[in-house]
């Protein structure tokens, strides 16, 4: 695999500035932000309850986790008011009015296999 991974995730104007939006990248959801300083891409799920950060309020370059304000620094994944884990962070470039994300960590996962054992067990 290449030293980056750029994957095409939606269009420029499918994030209206000042939100959110989640995609989905090798089955990982992915949180796109427009924001004042251009485009950023984190990992979906805000480290404390697991809160969809797409549909967190955008100020800057934070967004605010909707079920309990956790802010979020989108260009470090620090996490301000609260001493909790980082959120994985993705560069993101803008190229002819679509955003892409430099996945390549999310390709580094092994792929999942349904095994129809582990079906049979789980229903």
């Amino acid at each position: 695999m290449s030293e980056q991974s750029w994957v095409e995730v939606c269009a420029e104007n499918d994030v209206p500035h000042l939100e959110g939006r989640r995609v989905v990248i090798n089955g990982f959801y992915v949180a796109v932000f427009n924001t004042e300083e251009g485009f950023f891409a984190t990992g979906e799920v805000c480290p404390h309850m697991g809160g969809p950060l797409s549909d967190g309020d955008v100020a800057a370059t934070t967004v605010s986790c909707p079920l309990h304000a956790r802010k979020i620094e989108l260009k470090t994944g620090v996490v301000h008011n609260d001493d909790l884990s980082r959120v994985l962070t993705f560069p993101v470039k803008v190229e002819e009015g679509k955003v892409l994300v430099d996945a390549r960590i999310l390709y580094t996962q092994p792929e999942v296999e349904e095994d129809d054992d582990e079906q049979d067990a789980v229903a």
